[in-house]
């Protein structure tokens, strides 16, 4: 494969002509030409006359051999290197037009003419592109002058919010990248209480800081105070130079109530399946309108027509311009489709109504349930009703988990 893909390259660069060879004798040619080492390919016979391939510097060496042979030559087609050249030649205007397009094309992209900036809000964006453009990086500078690294240090520097930026450069386009930092939220240290945030019983109460109000196995309702955010009473102190009457005080200190609460908590949802139910399924037609927006003005380019379907849901497609991304000034398109919904009876048997009501019913429930919580038990039991359509079930769940709420104390 490697020397036929050599070999047809070596013959391009050498001229490649076909010729028609005609005559009484067309096939003594041929034999001629294998007579002095001369190749040729792409041999056919079409009535009466041969079709062939050969090398630009061979077929300068066939003359003697087509009036030996007695047969008439006619060039029918060339191609290769030689014959571009010559073209080439013969127009200087457009060869020059053709470099110098070269040359300015290979200018104008050693120039940056967009400054991407990516992963970092509005404002920040903003701030970010002036401090760019305070560096040198802007539309119109040479993509050679830009340090990329020390720019990259300066953002860092600039920015402290930042915790990472890059800079790189794809043809005539600068992309900027930077990462913004997760900033732990600031922890709250103003005094507050932990109250039950929902209904339980109580399994296991940890009090870190703050007065304890509630104990294990007791019952609560959600709003009840658990952690109390004051420090312990100590007991009065005794000994012989403690007087019983005479002890200060001591008066309450407000702090951060801190701990966990935890108890069994249940949870309760419903789901609905129907025997018999009208649903909407798309028909096929669709009806589309077109609106131009320049700014703040917006055009009607197509309008659908009114009361079309009686029953259908809308698409829009929104599409703004790569070039205006960056700009203020919106230039966008909104197409909005009409797609017609007919009402369809769908029917189903008991069984499968049940499922599908003890689906909803689980999903109703398992939403109410916290990430953390630790689940003791689920039940699902279905609901007996005079009414057959819809079956309704009952789905719920045993937990356990923290139903501890910081709230603050206010003074």
């Amino acid at each position: 494969m490697l020397a036929m893909l050599t070999y047809t390259v070596l013959n391009y660069i050498n001229g490649i002509i076909r010729i028609r060879v005609s005559g009484t004798m067309p096939e003594k040619f041929i034999n001629l030409c294998m007579a002095q080492n001369i190749f040729l390919w792409g041999i056919i016979k079409l009535d009466g006359d041969l079709y062939v391939n050969l090398r630009l510097p061979d077929f300068l060496r066939i003359r003697p051999l087509v009036k030996r042979s007695q047969t008439q030559v006619r060039v029918i087609h060339y191609k290769g290197l030689p014959f571009i050249l010559k073209r080439i030649k013969h127009r200087k205007a457009l060869l020059a037009g053709a470099l110098l397009f070269a040359v300015i094309l290979q200018v104008l992209s050693s120039y940056v003419w967009f400054v991407d900036i990516s992963g970092a809000h509005s404002p920040l964006e903003n701030e970010i592109r002036e401090v760019l453009i305070e560096n040198g990086l802007h539309p119109g500078v040479n993509k050679d002058k830009i340090n990329s690294k020390a720019l990259e240090n300066t953002l860092l520097l600039k920015f402290p919010q930042l915790a990472w930026t890059g800079i790189h450069f794809t043809g005539t386009r600068a992309f900027v990248e930077v990462v913004e930092k997760t900033m732990p939220p600031a922890e709250d240290k103003n005094p507050s209480n932990i109250i039950a945030d929902k209904d339980g019983i109580v399994t296991e109460i940890i009090a870190i800081s703050g007065q304890p109000l509630v104990k294990k196995g007791d019952t609560v309702k959600k709003g009840d105070l658990l952690i109390k955010g004051v420090m312990p009473v100590l007991p009065p102190a005794t000994g012989p130079e403690h007087s019983p009457g005479v002890t200060p005080p001591v008066p309450e200190q407000l702090v951060k109530a801190k701990g966990i609460v935890k108890a069994r908590v249940w949870y309760e949802g419903y789901g609905e399946g129907y025997l018999k139910q009208e649903v909407f399924e798309p028909t096929g037609n669709q009806t589309v309108a077109i609106m131009l927006r320049l700014g703040s003005r917006q055009y009607i380019l197509k309008q659908a027509a009114k009361n079309t379907y009686r029953y259908f849901n809308t698409e829009v497609i929104e599409k703004k311009l790569p070039w205006w991304r960056n700009s203020n000034f919106a230039v966008e398109s909104n197409i909005i489709v009409y797609h017609e919904l007919a009402p369809v009876l769908q029917e189903q048997s008991a069984e499968e109504a049940r499922n599908e009501a003890k689906a909803k019913a689980m999903r109703a429930v398992q939403a109410l349930v916290s990430k953390n919580a630790y689940i003791l038990s689920r039940r699902v039991e279905v609901i007996n009703t005079p009414e057959p359509n819809p079956v309704r079930v009952k789905a719920s769940i045993e937990a356990i988990e923290d139903i501890g709420q910081n709230v603050s104390i206010t003074q």
